[in-house]
């Protein structure tokens, strides 16, 4: 029985079991709010109920980590009560999720979420170029920081800002080049904020890693002002070219190096390639694994790929 923690109306997801089904292959797919109830938890099996359904660890054979989470809490109406069995249920689903994590998985809960900063040093560790960054909320170090690299664009630490309006659309926050005049406006103090030197791309690679396997798609993006920073900033009325890619040996051996000390199997990162010293930059981590961009423009067919291995 392979269980997936996903969210609801999640397509790649869904696109995954549909492989699933094809191959005969037992899941449950949970989703955030599929009632799950813990039934008994010992050293060496548990039993929770999944809508009704009751499920021993004995009979799960892979886990996959897409999204999500577990939640045995239940809502009462005396706060101090419920504060109480809030703290409690944390404490529980804390366990619930190591136990989870050592069972044969594609990702999972321990890392879910990777700082970063904490990406940062590990390139640096493993000998994996990155961009200069600062992470400053004084004005004049930033001044200073613009005056080394003479050019910067500055990005989120965490999750990208995304907002909904009153029509329901959804606003969204892209890597964003900082110029002088944008520093000039500024207060001498401000919130902390992560700025980069901003590498002039020949182009850049998004790549899905499975296993120890990496699917690359190159994205001409650098000749359009509208995704020339950030790709994510789509044109749809002229869309970048993409194409297959392949990283050197050497270069999938060291971010598969940094990957198994994360300890992820499963991850999609970012990269630029230089127009200046033709050189790989590191960007981004997703330890999630983001895959349905690059499955079908370059006909990796991905969605059976980890259907396979679960």
């Amino acid at each position: 029985m392979i269980i997936i923690f996903s969210i609801n109306n999640d397509y790649s997801t869904s696109r995954v079991i549909n492989w699933l089904i094809n191959m005969n292959k037992k899941f449950i797919r949970i989703n955030e709010n599929t009632d799950v109830k813990l039934i008994s938890l010992k050293e060496n099996d548990f039993v929770i109920s999944i809508d009704g359904k009751s499920i021993s660890s004995k009979e799960i054979t892979k886990i996959w980590y897409r999204r999500g989470d577990i939640n045995f809490s239940k809502i009462l109406s005396k706060k101090l009560i419920n504060k109480y069995l809030n703290s409690e249920n944390e404490s529980l689903t804390q366990y619930f999720r190591y136990v989870l994590d050592k069972k044969a998985s594609i990702n999972n809960f321990r890392t879910r979420d990777i700082n970063k900063l904490y990406v940062l040093d590990l390139c640096n560790r493993f000998n994996i170029l990155a961009p200069n960054f600062t992470v400053t909320g004084n004005k004049d170090i930033l001044t200073d920081f613009y005056n080394e690299e003479k050019s910067i664009i500055s990005k989120p630490i965490d999750a990208p800002f995304s907002i909904f309006d009153a029509g329901n659309s959804i606003h969204l926050s892209y890597t964003s080049e900082i110029t002088q005049e944008d520093i000039q406006r500024l207060p001498n103090e401000f919130v902390p904020t992560f700025f980069q030197r901003n590498i002039i791309k020949d182009y850049e690679i998004r790549c899905f890693y499975l296993n120890g396997s990496f699917y690359a798609m190159a994205i001409f993006s650098q000749n359009n002002n509208k995704t020339n920073v950030d790709f994510r900033n789509y044109d749809f009325a002229k869309p970048n070219r993409v194409t297959p890619y392949q990283f050197p040996r050497t270069y999938e051996r060291k971010i598969k190096k940094m990957l198994d000390a994360i300890g992820l199997n499963c991850a999609s990162f970012d990269v630029v390639f230089s127009k200046d010293d033709h050189q790989y930059y590191f960007l981004d981590l997703n330890p999630i694994g983001q895959f349905g961009m690059v499955s079908y423009p370059c006909n990796y067919n991905l969605e059976k790929e980890i259907a396979l291995n679960l």
